[in-house]
């Protein structure tokens, strides 16, 4: 069993998600790259407080391409999505304790990009998100959330699959595939507002 972001975990993640696609019809085609920006807190142990981790994922026709941690000031790739939150929140979700939709409407998760094409495919990133949620058997080597100081703890070394999954709310923005557009989802009281920024370049 992996443990949570490593190089194994991306790539059972990335294959989870493979298998769970090529059951679907319909898949759009097309390819986007997604950012998932995780911020130390001080309550994971998984990323120091004041620092940051940041991963990059690449679809195409529905299939996950690559997952890979980057360095934070790497700014190269355009990105379609940009997803932004603290550690231990990206931690609940990926243990299946916090839900990704209300970690959005919340505004514990930040989200940037086209919120109505995810609209849109609803069948297909539910399929994603569950893949990374309930596919794999994760291993927690310095505990398993929630933790001490935050929503409660667990002792170290302590094992379980993901059972969370990462769904989107957020900024939208345009990128370097087109037009885009929508509204913010979260921020307070765990309502949605409509009609938020767009703009060129990154998400």
């Amino acid at each position: 069993m992996p443990a949570i972001y490593t190089t194994e975990w991306y790539e059972a993640v990335r294959e989870a998600i493979n298998a769970s696609v090529a059951g679907i019809k319909g898949v759009p085609e097309g390819a986007w790259t997604c950012r998932v920006e995780i911020i130390g807190d001080s309550a994971s142990p998984y990323v120091q407080g004041g620092a940051e981790r940041h991963f990059l994922v690449r679809i195409e026709s529905g299939l996950c391409s690559w997952y890979r941690e980057v360095d934070p000031g790497d700014e190269a790739m355009v990105l379609d999505y940009r997803f932004r939150g603290p550690a231990a929140v990206f931690d609940a979700i990926a243990a299946g304790i916090d839900d990704p939709i209300d970690a959005a409407l919340r505004g514990a998760v930040k989200v940037r990009g086209d919120m109505r094409f995810l609209m849109r495919q609803a069948d297909l990133v539910k399929t994603l998100l569950d893949a990374y949620a309930t596919a794999v058997d994760t291993t927690w080597p310095r505990g398993r959330p929630p933790y001490e100081g935050s929503t409660g703890g667990s002792p170290a070394g302590d094992t379980g699959g993901n059972g969370g999954g990462s769904r989107s709310g957020g900024d939208t923005g345009g990128n370097g595939s087109g037009s885009r557009s929508g509204g913010d989802i979260g921020g307070n009281g765990g309502g949605s507002r409509s009609g938020g920024d767009t703009g060129g370049g990154n998400a």
